[in-house]
C-alpha cells in the first residue's frame, strides 16, 4: 500500500519533478561551463606569460645603416664569428684624416645605451667631438660606434668588440694602435660598459668617460678584476670621468670612486643639477668637460 501511494504521488507530481530536475541540470551545466571557461582562460594566460621574452632578451636588430648625414660619418658591417652573424658599426673620421695622409689618429669608442644601436648617437656625439677638436679640447681623433644590443657590453658582445672590432679598425684605418691612444665613452648602459671594459681589459685603453652609467659588481671576482687592473691603469696613466645627474642615480660610482682614490687612479666624479636620464641634458652640461678629460689622456 505504501509503495502505491508513493507511486501515485510520483505520478501526480511527475511533471513538476521533471521540470525541477531539468532546471537543476541546466544550472549544473552552466556552472560546469563557467568553471571550464575560467580554467581555459587561466591556462591560456599562463602559456602567454611563459612565452613573453625575458627581460634583457629583447629582439635586437644588429645592422642599422640609416645614418644622419654628416661629413666623415660612414656605416660598416662586421662579419662577426663570435656573434655568428653580421654586426653594424659606424666610424667618424675628422677632416685631418684625409688632409694628412701619413698621419695616424687616436680613437674614441662610444657605446650606446639600452635600446640604441650603432647609428643612434653617432652623428650627435661626432658633432660634439668635431667642435671639441676645433676648440682645442681634443686632438684630431676618430670615433667608432659599435652595436652592443642590450648586452651591457658583456659576454659575446664584449668578445666581439675586444677581439674583432678593435682589430678591424686598426687594420682598416690609420689609427695609433696603442692603449695610450684609445679611449672609451658612452651613455647609460654604454657609460657602464665603458667602465666595465676598462676594468676587464685595462691593457687596451687609457681613459673612460661615463654619462648616466653605473657600476654593478659586488662579487669577489669583480673586486679581484679591479685589483688586477690597478697596476695596468697606473702604467697607462688611466683616468675615469664619471658623471651622473642628481635625478639619475648620483650615487652610482660612489664606491668605485673610493677604490680608485685609494689606489691612486685619477678619477673625476660630477653630479649635474636638475638632470634626469636624458642624453641631451648630459651633452649640454658635461660632454665638453668629458671630451677635454679624454683629450688630456689620449696621445697623438
Amino acid at each position: 500500500m505504501k509503495k502505491v501511494i508513493i507511486l501515485s504521488a510520483f505520478q501526480k507530481s511527475g511533471q513538476t519533478l521533471f521540470i525541477k530536475m531539468k532546471f537543476q541540470n541546466s544550472k549544473f551545466l552552466i556552472m560546469s561551463l563557467l568553471i571550464f571557461l575560467t580554467m581555459f582562460l587561466f591556462i591560456n594566460m599562463q602559456v602567454s606569460f611563459a612565452q613573453q621574452p625575458e627581460k634583457g632578451m629583447e629582439e635586437v636588430k644588429w645592422v642599422n645603416p640609416d645614418l644622419q648625414e654628416m661629413p666623415g660619418l660612414s656605416h660598416h658591417i662586421l662579419q662577426s664569428k663570435v656573434m655568428g652573424h653580421d654586426v653594424g658599426y659606424v666610424v667618424w673620421i675628422p677632416s685631418g684624416y684625409s688632409e694628412k695622409a701619413d698621419e695616424r689618429f687616436p680613437v674614441i669608442y662610444f657605446l650606446h645605451g639600452h635600446g640604441g644601436n650603432e647609428s643612434a648617437d653617432a652623428a650627435g656625439f661626432s658633432e660634439w667631438v668635431k667642435n671639441a677638436i676645433t676648440d682645442g679640447l681634443l686632438p684630431q681623433v676618430m670615433c667608432v660606434f659599435p652595436n652592443g644590443g642590450v648586452s651591457g657590453y658583456r659576454g659575446n658582445v664584449e668578445k666581439m668588440i675586444i677581439d674583432e672590432l678593435i682589430t678591424t679598425i686598426d687594420k682598416d684605418y690609420r689609427t695609433i694602435a696603442k692603449a695610450e691612444s684609445r679611449a672609451l665613452s658612452g651613455f647609460s648602459m654604454g657609460g657602464a660598459g665603458s667602465v666595465y671594459l676598462s676594468i676587464m681589459h685595462p691593457e687596451l685603453f687609457c681613459a673612460a668617460g661615463s654619462m648616466g652609467g653605473g657600476i654593478r659588481g659586488g662579487t669577489d671576482e669583480f673586486a679581484a678584476s679591479i685589483k688586477k687592473a690597478v697596476p695596468v691603469w697606473k702604467k697607462n696613466n688611466f683616468g675615469f670621468f664619471l658623471v651622473n645627474g642628481d635625478n639619475d642615480h648620483p650615487e652610482a660610482f660612489e664606491e668605485f670612486s673610493k677604490v680608485l682614490k685609494e689606489s691612486g687612479i685619477e678619477n673625476e666624479v660630477r653630479i649635474l643639477p636638475d638632470t634626469k636620464h636624458d642624453l641631451g641634458l648630459y651633452y649640454k652640461q658635461s660632454v665638453n668637460n668629458l671630451l677635454a678629460f679624454l683629450g688630456r689622456h689620449l696621445k697623438e
